[in-house]
């Protein structure tokens, strides 16, 4: 329905308006009574009767138009809002396989550099007839692989989240139950892997659900959608946190101890967690 149609509905209805009051002798509309309507004669009644069945049928129809074409706008809204979110992501991966050329291209470059060093200090040695020991104090190759699979671990960790109370069902369809939550959080990431975290126990309603994505950027788009989950009502039970090493894990269980405890202590208080402290604040009284 455009601006033409909605003004025109609205005089329509101010001219009945109009000549009703008038017909019935009436200057405001709260005088428009059942009893002033008996001083009408029937045919003055019937006239108006069909206009307004006639008048509100209009109206009726083009607010079943307005519906559909709100809920189209909505749609439409959706997906413009999706596309963004894509248009995003696909930005964040460039600037990522970008700067992954730039790291490749250091890397190269210093790896060429150090070999010519290592190379004339080779040729130096021979010239001179020079036996070197080894270094007693150099790194062993097992502590060496330790440092490799922290560093890779540390990586992996960066680049996934954990999800948080969805229920296990069977048969297990983890691809389907991770996309419903971000559909929900309107998010559509590139997912690299997906695992439940910990076994299966009598009792076990669900497990946590590690998702890998494609980078550390991804991870903090996805992480500021989370929100959204609050508000649905299929997944508000449904939580989505970063993948916490184990020292942060452990901080965060004090945390929540000591929320708990202050809970308990100061119940006419607001108590909740934030930049990894426990704050706590009066409660405002309601009047």
């Amino acid at each position: 329905m455009d601006d033409k149609e909605c003004d025109d509905m609205i005089l329509k209805a101010a001219g009945w308006l109009s000549k009703a009051m008038k017909q019935l002798s009436c200057s405001a509309p709260i005088a428009v009574t059942s009893t002033a309507c008996k001083k009408l004669k029937n045919d003055d009644l019937a006239v108006l009767m069909s206009e307004a069945f006639h008048l509100v049928r209009f109206q009726n129809e083009k607010l079943k138009q307005l519906k559909t074409t709100l809920s189209d706008t909505k749609n439409k809204l959706i997906e413009n809002q999706q596309w963004v979110i894509s248009l995003q992501e696909q930005v964040i991966d460039c600037k990522d396989k970008q700067l992954q050329a730039v790291q490749t291209t250091v890397k190269s470059t210093v790896e060429d550099s150090v070999k010519e060093q290592f190379k004339s200090y080779s040729d130096a040695v021979q010239e001179n007839v020079m036996v070197c020991k080894p270094d007693s104090d150099s790194l062993p190759v097992g502590k060496l692989k330790d440092v490799v699979r922290e560093v890779a671990h540390e990586e992996d960790r960066l680049r996934s989240v954990i999800i948080f109370g969805v229920p296990e069902r069977e048969p297990a369809n983890l691809a389907k139950r991770v996309e419903e939550v971000f559909n929900e959080m309107m998010v559509r990431p590139s997912i690299r892997e997906i695992s439940i975290v910990g076994k299966q126990s009598a009792g076990t309603t669900s497990r946590p659900i590690k998702v890998k994505l494609s980078s550390p950027s991804i991870v903090k788009t996805v992480l500021g959608q989370a929100k959204l989950l609050r508000n649905s009502d299929k997944l508000k039970s449904v939580f989505v946190k970063p993948d916490l090493s184990i020292e942060e894990r452990t901080e965060r269980r004090q945390l929540v101890q000591d929320l708990k405890q202050r809970r308990i202590s100061e119940p006419d208080k607001r108590h909740y967690i934030r930049g990894g402290a426990v704050h706590s604040e009066d409660i405002k009284s309601k009047k």
